[in-house]
């Protein structure tokens, strides 16, 4: 499968979570951006509420740690700084803090993400010794 494809994965699950640090404000709540921007000021979960001037701070901890797992994938991935051998391993890390973080969240709009989080672990999962990036 080509490494282009993988990063794109990637880097959409990167989006996911690094949007945690900017919610929507209430009146962006409309539309189809709150399914590509998950997160909105008010929404409430077992990791607590967003706000205006501050979000979670457990949340804030696992949404960064995401993130930078993920951008780690991608350039082990693409075989840019960090060894290609560990892409697999950083990308379902990263996919299961996500998927902590969404569930911890649960909401309509965290179902795309969590879909997405879902497919990617599981197509890793399965293809654990025959998926080659090219």
């Amino acid at each position: 499968m080509s490494k282009w494809i993988w990063a794109f994965i990637l880097a959409v699950q990167a989006h996911f979570a690094a949007s945690y640090l900017v919610p929507l404000w209430e009146r962006d709540q409309r539309g189809l951006l709150p399914w590509v921007w998950p997160w909105g000021v008010g929404d409430r979960g077992l990791l607590g509420e967003m706000t205006v001037n501050q979000v979670p701070l457990a949340g804030l901890f696992i949404a960064m740690t995401a993130t930078v797992l993920f951008a780690l994938a991608i350039l082990s991935a693409l075989g840019w700084w960090v060894p290609r051998d560990w892409w697999r391993q950083l990308a379902i890390a990263g996919s299961a803090l996500e998927l902590v973080l969404m569930v911890g969240f649960l909401g309509p709009t965290k179902l795309l993400p969590i879909v997405w989080n879902l497919a990617v672990l599981i197509v890793l999962w399965k293809t654990w010794g025959t998926l080659r990036l090219r």
